[in-house]
């Protein structure tokens, strides 16, 4: 049985371990602590964890080794043996303006809270800096630089597999690639690198889960021009100096920014004192006619023009031939104002062509994607990202065991469709026919029925556009959605027996034990004042 003191292990002198295989790593510091998820000032979880910080070699914006640092936190179930490990995350971080904020300083919000929520689930997470952070502070932060980050993460979790294997610290069966925002961006190249190189070296993913990250910086900087508006003015800002800073496009701060931006770059961006929120309110304003000069608002500009050209060299789709066997979960939100819906699902209608089968349901085809269509910002967006995906990884191993699909539930998400969910969603005691004068109306008039739908769209600021998009994203045909439309519409008859033996069986398979995970993940962020009323449409 392993068990170390509550007390910081300084191992400086260690010399640097190196595997069979080349693997380099050192190990700085080892010891065990408490990590805890906060929401609203209010600790929502914790959990006893031995933490690793440990540093490997990896590649700059130029393909110059640098040194890397990372962490790895094993719960201590897991490292003193009472447990057994289920498997690896690998998390991929989301933005941050200090070093301050980095894993090895601080570790990473979302990632506490996948370790310290209810579920408690049993995995080793892996995080890695990202150059410009920690033991390469001295470095520019490669910010939404393609894939730069994915390659400094990818060999941290070489390393810290060597590392984990040296000390015999199990790994389990599985292992995840995930990341929200920037985390988001950055766990898909991850997944292009992994496909171009990295399973040489071992890794094979069961799955990534992607979300609310700029696939396309182009797309997103395009968007952003047009609309004029940013409610993260601190992305965008971030993104255009690590461009220009790692790649030498020899831009002119002063011609790029308004003041007092353009005189404070250096203070609030590249001396990375400032969090993002911080440096969102020393910009003070979300209108980027006050951010940017005129020339970088016009995409015609040939000043613009070398901003977007190395925008489109460092592409995500470029270069990239899918492997459609690995698991892909993707989600953005129509109302997201920092992250454009038109750079991240750019994704999806190119996985398309490349082989893959979208499908809004988990399980029922290697892409699993989710258009969120209610009003919910970056944040709150980011809540339903790890509602969805913590509630994912805890229930892996019921669902797949020895690499294959449970049979109960292949069974199960083989004959699901979207009626069906429906169906399943109403025995679950969420009533989606019922408007807000009561019962459904009863008509069966389809044309009547998309004027009535338009209608409750453009109330959410939506429109048929929007939502043809969604369906063609989530694997849904017309006839899918006129069939749901007509089941809303009609006025609600008792189920015979039949169906509802059928239901029930549904709500006792996996499926309803994952609606489960996922309710009881939503109740519990509620606590910290989130609330995305999850229970009323997720999945």
């Amino acid at each position: 049985m392993k068990k170390m003191l509550f007390t910081m292990l300084v191992l400086a002198s260690m010399t640097t371990a190196a595997s069979a295989q080349g693997t380099e790593y050192k190990i700085l510091a080892e010891r065990d602590t408490t990590i805890t998820f906060e929401l609203s000032a209010l600790k929502l979880g914790t959990r006893d964890v031995h933490h690793i910080l440990y540093e490997y070699p990896s590649k700059d914006s130029q393909g110059n080794t640098v040194t890397i640092s990372g962490i790895v936190q094993i719960p201590m179930n897991i490292y003193n043996g009472t447990d057994p490990c289920d498997g690896v995350l690998l998390y991929n971080h989301f933005s941050h303006g200090t070093s301050e904020e980095t894993p090895s300083v601080a570790g990473e919000l979302i990632a506490n809270g996948l370790l310290a929520s209810p579920l408690k689930p049993n995995y080793i997470l892996v995080m890695s800096d990202y150059v410009g952070f920690g033991s390469s502070a001295d470095r520019p932060q490669a910010y939404l630089c393609g894939d730069v980050n994915a390659r400094n993460s990818l060999d941290g979790l070489v390393a810290a597999r060597q590392l984990m294997s040296d000390q015999s610290i199990p790994q389990g069966k599985y292992l995840f690639n995930l990341g929200y925002s920037q985390g988001g961006t950055e766990a898909m190249y991850v997944s292009k690198l992994c496909d171009m190189e990295y399973k040489q070296k071992g890794i094979t993913f069961n799955k990534t889960f992607a979300g609310g990250g700029p696939l396309d910086l182009e797309k997103m900087y395009s968007e952003l021009i047009r609309v004029q508006q940013t409610n993260n003015p601190a992305s965008l800002v971030m993104a255009i100096v690590a461009l220009n800073e790692n790649y030498q496009l020899g831009l002119d701060y002063q011609k790029v920014f308004q003041e007092p931006l353009a005189s404070h770059v250096k203070e609030w961006i590249l001396d990375r004192n400032y969090s993002t929120s911080e440096i969102n309110e020393l910009i003070a304003t979300d209108d980027l006619e006050y951010i940017l000069q005129p020339d970088y608002l016009n995409l015609e500009n040939e000043a613009t023009q070398v901003l977007t050209s190395k925008m489109k060299e460092l592409s995500l789709m470029d270069g990239w031939e899918p492997d459609t066997q690995q698991n892909y979960f993707l989600l953005y939100g129509r109302h997201d104002k920092s992250v454009p819906i038109q750079a991240g699902r750019c994704i999806i209608p190119w996985m398309m062509e490349k082989g893959f089968k979208p499908s809004i349901l988990p399980g029922k085809t290697s892409l699993q994607t989710n258009n969120v269509m209610i009003k919910l910002d970056h944040y709150a967006l980011g809540a339903v990202w790890f509602i969805q995906t913590a509630a994912a990884i805890q229930i892996w191993p019921v669902l797949y065991y020895e690499g294959e699909q449970n049979r109960y539930f292949r069974a199960v998400i083989k004959e699901l469709n979207l009626l069906k969910t429906i169906q399943i969603l109403e025995a679950l005691g969420i009533d989606l026919r019922k408007t807000e004068g009561g019962q459904a109306s009863g008509s069966t008039n389809i044309f009547e029925i998309i004027t009535k739908f338009s209608d409750t769209l453009a109330k959410a600021d939506l429109t048929i556009t929007d939502l043809l998009e969604m369906l063609n994203d989530s694997g849904i045909t017309a006839e899918d959605l006129i069939e749901v439309i007509s089941y809303l519409n009609t006025p609600q008859e008792t189920e015979n027996s039949e169906t509802l033996s059928a239901l029930t069986k549904e709500m006792n398979s996996p499926a309803a034990l994952l609606r489960q995970y996922e309710q009881t993940l939503d109740t519990w962020l509620q606590q910290g004042g989130i609330n995305v009323e999850y229970d009323k449409w997720g999945w």
